[in-house]
């Protein structure tokens, strides 16, 4: 730019910052940064009365520099006194992080726990039982009631629950001006439910309380700013955008793209703070950065990332402002996976159903039971027992003798296929029913002695043992008992499980060291899940792994342990049904799979049907859907475990390739066979090693990631991707 337009963009960013600064201070009551201290940063000293809780990393990343509240004890009181009660305009705003999905309460105003006269309250994950679960039929993110009992007119709500309990930091703000209420999330406007007017007085002289009781708020909040006045759009964007200018919006780093996926990257940006040139680049596995091919206008806020490398390639693309780059946000690593999706057969010959139970069987994918309304009257529920080699072509099997269910606990081992209890439709089951070849079934008892009655138990074999955990009693209420039988006739009943009782957990998944995994869950009643991983290797000792994963806690979920990874795969989370699929090789850390090809399930599903067969991870069926996908892993599974370039590895260049490359080749390998597969195995090339540098022409191959082996040696194998 030319030296005066430098100066003039230079002075309106100054003046743009003092503008800002100023208008976040005025009228500013209190302000709670958390740094490492329970202080009043501003002009009235308002300190915090009392806290409960832990200093902890903010959302920049900084140690004790936000604090964190257990969700059972832990409360802050803060002494403002113009808002005690509330008059006229006033501002909330503050950051929160959480993945809880019980009701919370962020801040009260109330002279007790019942005082339904004269109060101010708001809620997280709240539903007023006759506004919103029965005249609006939906559930809420926040709930913000007053002088009242939260069921008349003074109650305004937003939506929709579960988008700000991820586990992600988010920016709330809640604001008045005269009569008329908002609520902002992350600096977007939500429009109000409920009754958005009241310009009378909010709450009674009391202080405000973040985390009372009876609902504690489980997780951590930071920058705590109170107002006499109202916020505007424009102010709310400038805290947002404070001390982050640039904010990517896609992709997150916990991504992993299907090969070939042409990845929108797309970041939003203050103006106040950034020029009308930027400068976007991007970096391969921690390589130099490269410059993105880009307007370099700031107003072009996005850019297009080509997947096509091997597998486990790592991405970032950095954004910075042209004049100062010390201005700059990074995506985070985003990487390739090795898997993608396979339609196996779209119209599956038999009703779309949910719950039920898809088990690998005698090299057979076996189907039983399901809900599969309207047929099937009146339960909707049957006892078809389906079978297939392949997924594509199913034959029906028999009407099998045991009482039409679903989502029951459906087991097999290398000997017998089990069915064992069942839902609510059918009575809550107790029964446990065995079979050799899926078409003969044996009652071996009708009901477990001491085994309550229950509904979408947890269940799997572990260590031989035929494995019963969790799910909930008919009447509702969470169960964490554990059962388990060697022979699903004699049954012990272990110690009960350190975790709150929950099911809705579809199948089962115990990994290859033999640790029996639980993620999630709920119970039928309140469908609140829980955002946990736990796993056993015996059933009476339990490890939490986290309750923080990066994916939402759900139910009517599958789960599954595939090409060494666990596999947690849709559901429903606070009446939002799921699409997404997460995998990790140790329950901490997880990768979401993502595709931009196309070649995808469409739609959401939940209680579908899971298993891992013939070397594939099978997904099928759910409510809605008759359809059959599965996931592979494309890549020859030794070459992942001895990556190319190693010593005594092949060695392919260029690679990528869009036409020919060269395998190199040590001389002891001249005069052997060599054969080219696609990630499915399939043979698409064979020959004879003539020499060290062997030429392979890939220029009519579609583009894939291909293996080139030389079946006599197996550590003589390569990866090359066809771009």
């Amino acid at each position: 730019m030319k030296s005066n337009q430098f100066i003039l963009i230079l002075s309106l960013f100054i003046c743009n910052l003092n503008s800002f600064a100023q208008s976040l201070s005025d009228s500013l009551l209190a302000h709670y940064t958390f740094s490492d201290n329970l202080l009043d940063s501003g002009e009235k000293h308002y300190n915090i009365l009392s806290a409960s809780g832990t200093f902890t990393t903010n959302r920049f990343g900084q140690s004790n520099a936000a604090f964190a509240l257990d969700g059972i004890n832990d409360s802050l009181v803060l002494p403002i006194p113009e808002m005690a009660p509330i008059s006229g305009d006033f501002a909330i705003s503050f950051w929160y992080n959480t993945n809880s999905a019980k009701i919370m309460n962020l801040f009260s105003s109330k002279q007790t726990q019942d005082d339904t006269t004269d109060n101010f309250e708001m809620q997280l994950n709240s539903h007023n039982q006759y506004y919103l679960e029965y005249y609006q039929q939906l559930w809420y993110q926040t709930f913000v009631y007053w002088n009242g009992s939260g069921v008349d007119s003074n109650a305004l709500a937003e939506g929709v629950a579960g988008n700000f309990i991820k586990g992600d930091w988010c920016h709330f703000v809640i604001t008045r001006e005269a009569d008329t209420f908002k609520i902002y999330r992350n600096h977007q406007l939500y429009y109000l439910s409920i009754d958005s007017y009241y310009g009378n007085d909010l709450g009674d002289a009391v202080d405000l309380i973040f985390s009372s009781s009876p609902y504690r708020f489980k997780g951590v909040i930071d920058d705590i700013r109170c107002y006499n006045r109202k916020l505007t759009q424009q102010d709310v964007d400038a805290l947002w955008f404070e001390n982050n200018p640039i904010q990517f919006v896609t992709p997150q780093a916990t991504d992993a793209y299907v090969f070939g996926s042409n990845v929108l990257v797309y970041w939003e940006f203050d103006t106040a703070q950034i020029s009308d040139s930027i400068l976007v680049q991007y970096r391969i596995n921690n390589g130099d950065w490269i410059n993105s091919i880009h307007s370099n206008l700031s107003w072009e806020n996005y850019t297009y990332i080509d997947m096509s490398y091997e597998p486990g390639t790592a991405v970032e693309v950095r954004v910075a402002d042209y004049i100062d780059t010390s201005i700059f946000q990074v995506t985070g690593q985003f990487i390739v996976s090795p898997y993608d999706w396979i339609s196996v057969n779209d119209s599956l010959p038999f009703h779309a159903k949910d719950g039920a139970g898809l088990l690998s069987f005698k090299n057979k994918m076996w189907l039983l039971g399901g809900w599969d309304p309207p047929f099937h009257e009146p339960n909707y529920t049957h006892n078809e027992v389906w079978s297939s080699i392949d997924g594509v072509t199913w034959n029906f099997e028999t009407l099998a003798p045991w009482p039409p269910r679903h989502c029951a606990a459906w087991l097999s081992d290398e000997n017998y296929m089990y069915a064992i209890g069942g839902d609510p439709q059918s009575g809550c089951l107790t029964d446990v029913w065995q079979s050799s070849d899926g078409i003969n079934w044996v009652q071996l008892v009708d009901t477990i002695p001491g085994y309550k009655k229950r509904n979408m138990v947890n269940y799997a074999i572990l260590n031989n043992q035929l494995t019963l955990f969790g799910g909930e009693q008919c009447s509702g209420d969470g169960l964490n008992d554990v059962w388990q039988s060697a022979d699903g006739v004699t049954w012990i009943n272990l110690p009960d499980a350190p975790w709150e009782g929950r099911g809705m957990q579809i199948n089962n998944s115990v990994d290859d060291t033999g640790k029996m995994w639980m993620l999630s869950g709920a119970n039928e009643g309140e469908r609140r899940p829980f955002s946990e991983v736990w796993n056993t290797t015996d059933g009476i000792t339990w490890n939490l792994i986290t309750d923080t994963p990066p994916w939402m806690g759900r139910y009517w979920h599958t789960v599954a342990w595939f090409d060494n990874h666990i596999w947690v795969m849709g559901g429903i989370t606070s009446g939002i049904e799921l699409n997404d699929v997460w995998y990790s090789p140790d329950g901490i850390e997880w990768r979401e799979l993502k595709s931009t090809t196309d070649n995808w399930p469409l739609g959401t599903r939940h209680a579908q049907s899971t298993t891992v067969f013939d070397n594939a991870l099978w997904y099928m069926c759910g409510i809605a859907t008759n359809n059959a996908w599965k996931i592979v892993n494309q890549f020859n599974p030794i070459a992942i475990e001895s990556p190319i370039n190693h010593v005594n590895q092949i060695t392919v260049f260029p690679n990528p390739t869009k036409g020919t490359c060269v395998v190199e080749l040590n001389d002891d390998l001249i005069g052997k066979k060599y054969v080219i597969t696609n990630g499915l195995g399939e043979i698409l090339i064979s020959g004879v090693i003539t020499n060290k540098n062997q030429t392979i022409d890939l220029l009519n191959f579609p583009s894939g990631i291909y293996n080139f082996i030389v079946p006599s040696v197996n550590t003589a194998t390569g990866i090359f991707i066809k771009q």
